[in-house]
């Protein structure tokens, strides 16, 4: 902590510790007659002798006395303020801040990150849940060191580590009469309650595009932002279809007994996932860990679809 103490009081306190200059020149690498400036610098800033000198050593006064008790303690709390400031430090390097669309948040990541976590568990994540474009300017901006989103094309000064289809897909119960083909029509789903999220995703937007194509009119019988309650939705209208992504609901299906059901029109296949770092950036160990464990993981989810 001597770096954050000022130089003569530093000295004074090794002095005062060793109990003679010579002891404390041994420390402090100085030599007897600038470590013996430095203190009577010192006694002359404060006005009174600091030390009794005496043939065996030198002896705090009781100014001296005072003047050592401060220092220890500002040399304590500056070991405490050094000792935040390292910690703080450790903890920001790991600490990985990672952003998403609301399809990643709902169960993918949640479930991949903590499987992360399980085998690091000194890391802290922090998950940024935002729009698409927002996802982009956060890499950009130096905030976030990866980035999942469904996108139509590359952003500029993004570099995309993993990309792959990421098609609209009919979500709908196991048991739904639609459940048992192999592809569905949007004229299908005039039949039942459909469940959409908002316009500015990039599902709602093919989704709207597709319906205008095929000049079909779907009213939804509910929309919204979020995803969970589209899906809570989905599990509990009778005969309810929430289009969706597989990934975003992929690990949940099975045990929710539900299904997602490919569309039969192409332009619900034009969408794709991406996995995207800063261009021009390393990453850190850390960081390029978690990187290769969610493309692992998305790479393991698609597959099983």
């Amino acid at each position: 902590m001597r770096k954050l103490l000022q130089p003569s009081l530093y000295y004074f306190s090794v002095v005062a510790q060793t109990g003679s200059l010579t002891s404390a020149t041994e420390k402090l690498g100085l030599t007897v007659s600038a470590l013996s400036r430095h203190i009577a610098k010192l006694e002359g800033d404060i006005g009174v002798p600091l030390f009794e000198r005496h043939a065996r050593g030198m002896v705090l006064s009781h100014a001296g006395r005072l003047l050592f008790r401060h220092a220890q303690r500002t040399l304590a709390d500056a070991q405490t303020v050094f000792d935040e400031i390292q910690g703080d430090e450790r903890r920001r390097a790991r600490t990985l801040t990672i952003t998403c669309t609301e399809g990643f948040a709902f169960d993918f990541l949640p479930v991949s990150l903590g499987a992360f976590c399980g085998k690091h568990p000194d890391v802290a994540i922090q998950l940024e849940v935002v729009p698409s474009e927002r996802a982009s300017q956060m890499l950009l901006s130096g905030e976030a060191s990866i980035s999942l989103a469904f996108t139509f094309k590359p952003e500029p000064g993004v570099v995309v580590q993993f990309t792959q289809r990421a098609p609209v897909m009919a979500l709908m119960h196991d048991d739904h009469p639609l459940a048992s083909k192999a592809k569905v029509s949007l004229k299908d789903l005039a039949a039942y309650p459909v469940l959409l999220q908002d316009k500015g995703t990039t599902n709602r937007q093919l989704f709207d595009i597709a319906c205008s194509v095929e000049g079909i009119e779907i009213v939804p019988k509910m929309t919204s932002r979020y995803v969970a309650a589209l899906y809570r939705f989905a599990q509990v209208v009778p005969h309810a279809i929430m289009p969706s992504g597989y990934v975003s609901v992929a690990k949940r299906l099975a045990v929710d007994r539900l299904t997602a059901i490919a569309f039969d029109n192409p332009l619900l296949a034009q969408r794709r996932l991406q996995v995207m770092t800063l261009a021009g950036r390393q990453l850190d160990e850390l960081a390029q860990e978690c990187l290769d464990w969610i493309i692992d993981d998305l790479k393991r989810t698609s597959e099983r679809g």
